[in-house]
């Protein structure tokens, strides 16, 4: 079990800071919702805690360890990624994308053998990917694509994963699927998680914290019931909102309030 913090840190691209100060933790057995605008930062975040990209200033620590002091191959054992947009080969198919979470556990010039594959179609079989093993990267659709971007990680066999938009181009069905799988495995697992979530609804019903991301820090944090208001949505996204509780469990439920233009005859 090990945990994910962010200490201070600030992250920026060529000198230009996209976020500051910023302070975060995801321990053993906790969902951790990050949610915020479009060009917030959430995918930043993401790239800095899998050492995508270095901090400006401050210390991201995975496991107690600076990150800055971890191998590679040790780093891509302990956290798994399963990242918004991913680039793959397109002649590979599904079965050897998954597969390919296998690597950071084998050996110079080792291949995979029986328990790798065994790890890899019990995952496919968990995500409902099953069906796709045998056709190529190019043939599938980005949903599909995105399912076995998650099968990939949970073949990986980490103790933390990070997901940037876990659900993107799924249907309602197949997020609730895969939602629920991760919250199983992190509370099973005792798995540290952090999770970009562009969907208010899906983070309030499946995070146990979020942290909510705005104009370069973290403008609120908390349990779902404590950030998302009614007043805090309106100051972060600038949309006319009711937050209403769930009927069965009691968790907050954003409906937004779209636009109305007046009939020629209501304006009479």
């Amino acid at each position: 079990m090990i945990k994910l913090e962010m200490q201070g840190v600030t992250l920026g691209y060529n000198r230009h800071p996209v976020l500051e100060d910023i302070s975060l933790r995801a321990s053993p057995g906790e969902l951790v919702g990050l949610i915020g605008p479009n060009g917030s930062g959430k995918s930043t975040v993401i790239k800095a805690l899998s050492h995508v990209i270095s901090p400006v200033s401050g210390r991201i620590l995975i496991g107690g360890r600076d990150i800055k002091s971890t191998p590679r191959r040790e780093l891509a054992c302990q956290v798994g990624v399963v990242p918004q947009m991913p680039l793959l080969p397109s002649t590979f198919t599904a079965f050897e994308i998954v597969l390919m979470g296998r690597n950071p556990h084998l050996g110079l010039f080792q291949s995979e053998g029986p328990r790798d594959w065994a790890i890899a179609r019990e995952a496919m079989e968990k995500t409902g990917t099953t069906p796709l093993a045998n056709r190529r990267v190019n043939e599938l659709s980005g949903g599909e694509i995105q399912c076995l971007m998650i099968a990939r990680v949970l073949v990986q066999e980490t103790k933390a994963i990070l997901l940037d938009e876990p659900t993107a181009n799924l249907d309602i069905g197949r997020q609730v699927e895969i939602l629920d799988l991760i919250r199983r495995l992190c509370t099973e697992k005792k798995l540290s998680v952090l999770a970009a979530v562009h969907d208010l609804n899906l983070a309030a019903q499946y995070c146990d914290r979020l942290l909510l991301i705005n104009e370069r820090r973290i403008h609120a944090e908390g349990t779902p019931a404590e950030v998302i208001t009614d007043r805090i949505i309106k100051e972060v996204y600038g949309a006319e909102n009711c937050v209403y509780t769930h009927p069965v469990n009691g968790l907050p439920t954003v409906i937004l309030s779209a636009a109305r233009h007046k009939t020629s005859k209501e304006k009479a």
